[in-house]
């Protein structure tokens, strides 16, 4: 039996503006995840998650057989039945753990980690056929971690089946399949006038609402940010299949309109999810391999990171802690380029955040930082912490070690999984002096502009800041010196760089002074177009 704790991911939090964003969500119980990690043996550090409810395409679609004539179940007890289950694996009282689980499948019987589980039960039991066919029903319901099928301890007399055997050597041939189910599931819920495209050389199937250029645009950008990561973080782990195999999951990247994002953060994260003072970028499960996200810039640079960084987690049997999934996540979030055109991380209203707190006294020192449990990160203070994990991380970037520190800490990640040994090993000095370098780093970070002030350089038209996810809307006729921009254009980019959010467009336009001309991209109901904007002294 394995665990995996924490694959549904965090969705990423925003900066509040205006009650147009929020600082965190509340999940409600329909989406809540309960998570444990059962480790078997010591010598193989195997991960899979219990997860208390399901949220996938086939785990919605099955019901309780009985329902109608039993009571259901509260979330706690099924939390409390889980938490019994782990305990009695760990204990080897294998036939208690088949009961506890034969009593979660009957009432989520779409989640198929119980599934995955009691074939690992079942397995060790001696039934061997017993386990395999449960193990294809876990694979029927969405499992699809083929290592762990092949490197689980517990499936050993599984693994000795002709059905197991079997579906090895298929294995390509189902996730081919399954991937063709999901598009044909997607194309029935969000109907004919979206794209449904798989891109081969990544695993990535896109369910796209925007026009095609636009969707161009985007998996353009996913190939830079995918090289970006080989060559800067995994350069020393993943170079040899680029983290592409073809026993990777294709992953669903789903990127919807306004009315259909809404409509899944509701179904996702509850109701509140809906009201224009909660909102959500969007997020990677890995459970389901479904990145949803209606933000084409910061947003899906930093969801398909999460999918990176899972499928180099899931070569070497490893989960990362909190500070490294989103911080590492979040370092591509904003970038330039460099002479050669290639992208670069750079400040953002993220390390306006590290710097506050550095020059306050507030900066968790590395050590708290790195050991801080997913809970205390996601839900006390979030985005703080996901500032100074990503300071951290441009740090380390900046000193050139990032694709070394990620290397080393892959490599000893069994004898310390915090990560700090890592740092002192690639950073040279002991923590204390590293913790003393970083935070000067983050005392002298160059502060960001988060709004445009007067004198700042601006385009001299009105901008929605709440966006569309694909730019930023027009809001009031501009002046005739604007050049051809007009009410109602998404301004998408300036001068080649992406402008998707309104932080995005402030950051990019302090890097020019008014009188400068710039070329403007933007869409204008189907067509996309450019024209040359002379920037304006904004206030004037």
């Amino acid at each position: 039996m394995t665990s995996r704790a924490g694959t549904q991911g965090s969705p990423r939090v925003l900066r509040s503006r205006n009650m147009l964003r929020t600082t965190s969500m509340v999940r409600t119980p329909s989406a809540l995840r309960t998570l444990h990690i059962l480790s078997m043996l010591r010598t193989l550090p195997v991960l899979l998650a219990l997860l208390s409810l399901p949220l996938g395409a086939a785990a919605a679609a099955a019901q309780p057989a009985d329902a109608t004539t039993e009571t259901e179940p509260t979330e706690e007890t099924l939390i409390r039945w889980t938490d019994e289950t782990v305990r009695a694996f760990a204990a080897g009282e294998l036939d208690t753990a088949a009961a506890l689980l034969d009593k979660l499948i009957k009432w989520q019987p779409g989640n198929f980690v119980h599934r995955y589980n009691l074939a690992c039960v079942l397995s060790r039991q001696g039934d061997a056929e017993a386990a395999a066919e449960m193990l294809l029903q876990a694979v029927e319901f969405g499992f699809s971690d083929v290592n762990l099928i092949r490197h689980d301890p517990s499936l050993a007399n599984a693994r000795e089946t002709t059905t197991v055997q079997s579906m090895l050597e298929k294995w390509g041939e189902i996730l081919d399949r399954r991937v063709d189910t999901d598009l044909e599931r997607a194309r029935d819920r969000y109907g004919s006038k979206y794209w449904y495209i798989k891109d081969p050389d990544l695993r990535l199937a896109y369910v796209c609402a925007y026009d095609e250029q636009t969707l161009d645009e985007v998996k353009a950008e996913i190939r830079e940010v995918h090289e970006w990561a080989m060559q800067n973080v995994f350069a020393g782990t993943d170079a040899d299949d680029r983290l592409v195999h073809p026993d990777d999951p294709w992953i669903l990247v789903i990127l919807p309109n306004q009315a259909d994002f809404r409509a899944w953060a509701a179904q996702t994260y509850g109701p509140a999810a809906r009201s224009f003072t909660q909102a959500i970028g969007g997020h990677y499960s890995h459970d389901e391999k479904q990145l949803v996200t209606m933000d084409l810039g910061a947003t899906i640079r930093h969801e398909f990171m999460h999918v990176l960084h899972w499928r180099s987690n899931g070569r070497r049997n490893q989960m990362h802690p909190v500070w490294v999934q989103e911080g590492l996540c979040s370092l591509i979030e904003d970038y330039d380029r460099d002479s050669a055109g290639k992208l670069v991380p750079v400040e953002s209203w993220r390390t306006n955040q590290a710097q506050f707190l550095a020059k306050t006294g507030h900066l968790l020192h590395i050590r708290d930082l790195c050991n801080i449990p997913r809970d205390r990160f996601t839900s006390s203070r979030p985005l703080a912490r996901y500032a100074q994990s990503r300071a951290l991380f441009l740090f380390m970037h900046r000193e050139g070690k990032l694709a070394e520190w990620y290397a080393h800490f892959t490599e000893h990640f069994r004898e310390d999984p915090s990560g700090v040994a890592s740092l002192e090993a690639v950073l040279d000095g002991d923590l204390d002096q590293i913790n003393d370098r970083y935070a000067d780093f983050c005392r002298a970070l160059p502060e960001v502009p988060e709004e445009v002030r007067r004198g700042m350089a601006s385009l001299g038209v009105s901008i929605d800041i709440e966006g569309t996810g694909e730019g930023l809307r027009i809001g009031a006729r501009p002046r005739r010196d604007t050049g051809d921009l007009r009410l109602g254009d998404i301004i998408t980019h300036i001068e080649g760089r992406p402008v998707r959010d309104y932080y995005e467009l402030v950051r990019v336009l302090t890097s020019y002074e008014p009188g400068q001309t710039v070329t403007v991209r933007y869409r204008r109901a189907r067509l996309h177009r450019e024209c040359e904007v002379t920037l304006q002294r904004s206030g004037s």
